[in-house]
């Protein structure tokens, strides 16, 4: 139980120290619910309290693709006992809560239900985490690690997360991510696949091997043009390796021997017994053996110099802390984003200078009208790497080129982005010519009026970039907005003739002019 902050003695007259400021996480995980609590007074933040109790989500999902009645009163209950501590620490500051639940609830059939019961008896609404939440994770806990080891940072380095349902893949480059990619070969998805035979005989390694022999095949090969030699190092990171760490090494080295020796116990080991050896609670046991396997199999196929992982405590308490609300937006991250994104236009081969120049143009022109569109710094990146992938489909072919754009997007991965995300930015490459958004269009129809809003402003702005590049001249470099009556005038001091560039915009301002109730005129240099 928190206690109360005792005020310190002070003089007369001094001011009262600041209340503090507590902020709390609550992460419904594949086989546990967890809470970290910290506190904040100025700049400081410590962890004041973390706690953990197991449920077996992950069987649940894996198994029926729905939430039993008896998973969900068990996740209602630790909630409510979590909810009911905060209430301690608000007695003593403000108390900010985020509830936040494992990416295996995405599919799940009954994800509502669990969403309805959590909010009527926590009064908190729960967040279910999709890819780029996860992406973005897994980037901050890499920069961990290149802060201690700072070698890496010159170095090619293979980061290996193996999830619950998924295993991620990423290639550091000097630092650069020059590959990502998610494979459904999750721990717990491998290991509930292959729980209906014993769980202690001899082939069990091997029956794991076989179930990821396809998934395998197709990692070697989607890699293999950014790594054709053995990596400098692996990293490895995933809840269910961390808890394998302790009994596997003492120091943070992991090697393919060591790991091998590891598998081969588990594998002996009744699965009974394998709660008690390795301290691991009844949801968490399935889950063992496959990372074990998962694990060796990345070794052996790509051959690392050394691998390391982080502590599994560390490891844990980063992850929660790195959940906690308000945090703030990571430039670091939305730049590996961009990064991402030109690798993949130069996969399709993209006119590079006519997508940087749109890019700036769309940049400038999102900046001096933000006061107009009342976007966000996420949208102004959406909108970024729409700019640069919104011609990939002239890879498929020029014509009807923004419909073949938005179904490669949509069936790309982009470091970083969540699902939606990338739907957005499907939408953009589509809209950034001929039609406007319909209603019967798929995609644009599944999403809500706040985002549909979203995508016509964001699109009618990269179609008013793109009617100023009409001649792909790149000859508009700086400009100036303002609004004069009912016409937002766009002044070009280095340009004297915009005849084609008005042209095009009669045609392609159609949408800003609807949205925002502006007429755009491109004024020239005098």
């Amino acid at each position: 139980m928190p206690r109360k902050p005792q005020e310190p003695a002070r003089k007369r007259g001094a001011a009262k120290p600041a209340a503090p400021q507590y902020q709390a996480v609550i992460f419904l995980g594949a086989s546990a619910v967890s809470m970290m609590v910290a506190e904040r007074r100025g700049t400081e933040t410590r962890v004041v309290d973390v706690l953990s109790q197991p449920v077996n989500l992950a069987g649940d999902v894996f198994n029926g693709g729905t939430v039993t009645r008896e998973t969900m009163d068990r996740c209602v209950q630790v909630a409510q006992g979590y909810t009911a501590l905060l209430e301690e620490y608000r007695q003593a500051g403000e108390v900010l809560v985020r509830l936040l639940a494992s990416n295996i609830l995405l599919d799940v059939v009954n994800r509502d239900t669990l969403v309805n019961r959590l909010q009527i008896s926590c009064g908190l609404a729960l967040e279910v985490m999709d890819d780029g939440e996860m992406t973005r994770l897994l980037y901050q806990s890499m920069q961990d690690v290149l802060e201690h080891h700072a070698e890496l940072q010159k170095q090619r380095v293979l980061v290996l997360h193996v999830g619950p349902g998924n295993t991620r893949l990423l290639l550091f480059d000097k630092g650069r991510i020059n590959y990502y990619a998610s494979y459904r070969m999750g721990a717990h998805r491998t290991g509930i696949a292959i729980a209906r035979e014993d769980s202690g005989s001899e082939n069990e390694c091997s029956r794991i091997r076989e179930n990821i022999r396809g998934n395998m095949e197709q990692i070697v090969y989607d890699i293999e043009p950014a790594l054709q030699d053995p990596p400098d190092a692996l990293v490895i990171f995933g809840p269910d390796f961390h808890r394998l760490h302790s009994p596997l090494v003492s120091g943070s080295t992991v090697t393919e021997e060591s790991l091998s020796r590891l598998a081969d116990e588990i594998a002996e080991t009744p699965a009974v017994q394998r709660m008690e050896r390795y301290r691991e609670d009844f949801a968490g046991v399935p889950a063992l053996l496959p990372t074990a396997v998962i694990c060796l199999s990345i070794i052996r196929a790509f051959q690392p110099a050394r691998i390391l992982c982080p502590g599994d405590e560390a490891a844990q308490l980063a992850f929660l802390a790195n959940l906690m609300p308000a945090q703030q937006a990571d430039v670091a991250l939305e730049d590996e984003v961009v990064h991402f994104a030109v690798l993949l236009a130069n996969r399709y081969h993209v006119d590079r200078a006519h997508s940087q120049h749109i890019r700036r143009l769309c940049m400038a022109l999102f900046d001096q009208l933000k006061e107009l569109h009342g976007l966000t710094r996420h949208d102004r990146l959406l909108l970024k790497v729409a700019c640069i992938l919104h011609e990939v489909g002239s890879y498929i072919s020029p014509r009807n080129h923004h419909h073949h754009s938005q179904y490669i997007i949509l069936n790309s991965e982009i470091f970083g982005l969540s699902r939606r995300d990338v739907e957005i930015i499907g939408l953009l490459a589509r809209y950034h010519r001929h039609g406007a958004p319909s209603p019967r269009d798929h995609g644009y129809s599944e999403l809500d009026i706040d985002n549909r809003l979203r995508v016509q402003k964001m699109a009618a702005i990269l179609r008013v970039a793109e009617a100023m590049e009409r001649a792909h001249s790149h000859r508009i470099t700086r400009f100036t907005t303002a609004l004069n009556g009912r016409r937002l005038e766009i002044r070009i001091p280095d340009v004297h003739d915009l005849a084609l560039e008005n042209s095009s915009l009669r045609f392609r301002a159609a949408m800003f002019t609807d949205i925002f109730g502006y007429d755009i005129i491109l004024i020239p240099g005098e």
